[in-house]
């Protein structure tokens, strides 16, 4: 085994990568060491109303807080890792980023640091205490350009019931039926399409990415958006996959994923490792998967390849 390890090093040595290998190492192990120590910590505050910053990754801050199960995932570390790892990875400053179902801001933030000022980031956020949140955490990281909307996105405008939880898992507020959490209530709120929202604010053809995580709903958002999305000039997407929520909205990844088809784009997962699209055949189950989407996969593994690593996401 001691010989195994030794000659494995000398092999990271001669190619010039030990400096790397040794730094994963240590990454590794340190999250195995402070995993568990936050879950613990976590586990034991008993004031629900107590609210946390966190810096989650060099020049972005998130606040947290204890009455939310989303926090906690957060907390925990490298809850959607590979996710964030594709933004670090695509995004550059100038780009325009839409995040549509922001829930607190992970995804908006990470990008709203990446695209820069000569950049811009919309995110949208239906639910009032979600929305105030996301604010917040707007604001403790003085980003001004940021852009957000108490909207919901579906495939007309109209005024919405959203159920929403009232005992932590805010992250499963839906249009739809709700999987998650056992005590709700009632939200009305304003939803527009996506098309009618970019023709006003002058942004068809200039979106470069957008991510679309709304519990369920995310067919009735590709609806409202047909007129843009099926243009050559149409952003790379970033879909959730989720099969209890899309039944739970009347829906299924099945026709979620022959509606992308339709629109003209190709589907992946990405390997963060090699920082490369994989193809995504239909599946039979989708579980819990989020989705790349693109009409232009060359020039999106282009720029993957051609990004660099932040050596902490290593």
């Amino acid at each position: 085994m001691m010989l195994s390890k030794f000659n494995h090093g000398i092999t990271h040595f001669r190619n010039g990568t030990l400096v790397n290998h040794v730094q994963h190492r240590l990454q590794f192990k340190w999250r195995r060491y402070i995993t568990p120590k936050r879950i613990e910590w976590w586990n034991a505050q008993t004031d629900y109303k107590k609210i946390m910053d966190l810096q989650i990754q060099p020049g972005v801050k998130m606040r947290l807080y204890r009455d939310s199960d989303l926090c906690r995932l957060i907390y925990r570390g490298r809850f959607e890792y590979s996710e964030r790892k594709f933004l670090n990875a695509f995004l550059r400053p100038g780009d325009t980023y839409i995040d549509i179902g922001a829930n607190i801001g992970l995804f908006s933030l990470i990008a709203a640091k990446l695209v820069g000022k000569t950049g811009k980031v919309y995110a949208f956020e239906p639910s009032g205490q979600t929305y105030q949140r996301l604010l917040e955490n707007v604001n403790l990281n003085c980003f001004t350009h940021i852009d957000c909307y108490q909207l919901a996105l579906s495939d007309q405008v109209s005024d919405l019931n959203m159920t929403t939880s009232l005992d932590g898992f805010d992250a499963w507020n839906s249009l739809g039926k709700p999987t998650a959490g056992s005590d709700f209530a009632t939200e009305t709120v304003k939803a527009t399409t996506w098309s009618l929202f970019a023709q006003e604010n002058n942004l068809v053809g200039h979106v470069t990415m957008m991510k679309i995580d709304v519990e369920g709903w995310e067919s009735y958002v590709l609806s409202g958006a047909t007129e843009i999305l099926s243009r050559p000039d149409a952003p790379v997407l970033q879909v959730e996959f989720t099969e209890k929520n899309c039944k739970a909205a009347n829906s299924s990844c099945e026709a979620l994923y022959h509606q992308l088809i339709k629109l003209g784009y190709q589907l992946f997962t990405y390997d963060p490792k090699s920082k490369s699209l994989v193809p995504e055949a239909l599946r039979a189950r989708y579980p819990y998967l989020n989705l790349i989407a693109t009409k232009k996969p060359e020039q999106v593994r282009a720029r993957l390849q051609q990004g660099k690593q932040p050596r902490w996401m290593r």
